[in-house]
């Protein structure tokens, strides 16, 4: 069976060498434990395809390249600008074609990667599962991620934010992810505590403990906490 690194030792360590490949990741996250940073460190392991759904891709490169994390393999897809910007680079009001419209978009450009064992990355996916088009749409999508990374074997990590979905939208992508990296913030006295769990993960036994984790030049797990 083929590993593919996720870019953070400690965790391909414990890991046995990183995710499988071919699998879908759900990270499945709430957004003030800062989950793009994982995004970053997966980007930046291997040649990727970075699908940017809330932030121009240059602001995104701007904070890799603040936690000193490698750049110059990552492939951006600029959703961003495709459903927000006019061709003048107004934002654009209202379009009642333009949630469908970028369904067309998405096929097109993972139908066009063509790099094995590469990672896409998907910042986010709950921009789409939140977009008015029909449900079978949204089943559409996330099947189409799952067979573009089994034929290329590869990882493909799919932010999914928490609290965003009904439940039978959230069960239906976790459902078909291999593997689900749950991402979480709790207090703990007066300081704020980050963890991952990975309560699931196909062709490999799952975790069934939780790691420590801070955002220092990308993602370092706490070895004092976690793992001898």
């Amino acid at each position: 069976m083929k590993i593919l690194s996720t870019g953070i030792t400690l965790l391909d360590k414990r890991l046995g060498g990183g995710v499988p490949a071919g699998s879908m990741v759900c990270v499945y996250a709430n957004p003030i434990s800062m989950p793009e940073a994982f995004l970053y460190q997966f980007a930046s392991s291997t040649v990727s395809y970075y699908f940017t759904t809330s932030r121009l891709p240059k602001f995104i490169l701007e904070d890799m390249e603040s936690l000193a994390l490698e750049v110059r393999n990552v492939n951006f897809i600029d959703v961003y600008s495709r459903y927000y910007l006019s061709d003048t680079g107004g934002f654009i009001v209202e379009d009642q074609y333009r949630d469908r419209d970028i369904f067309d978009f998405i096929d097109e450009k993972l139908s066009s990667i063509d790099t094995d064992e590469c990672a896409i990355i998907f910042d986010n996916l709950s921009f789409f599962l939140n977009l008015h088009v029909p449900p079978g749409l949204k089943e559409w999508l996330v099947n189409k991620i799952y067979h573009t990374t089994k034929n290329l074997n590869a990882v493909a990590y799919c932010y999914m934010i928490k609290g965003s979905h009904p439940k039978e939208i959230e069960n239906m992508v976790i459902n078909l992810s291999d593997v689900v990296f749950d991402i979480d913030s709790e207090k703990a006295g007066d300081k704020m505590v980050n963890r991952l769990g990975i309560p699931k993960m196909r062709k490999m036994k799952p975790i069934d403990e939780t790691f420590r984790y801070y955002i220092s030049e990308g993602v370092q797990i706490d070895t004092s906490k976690d793992i001898a």
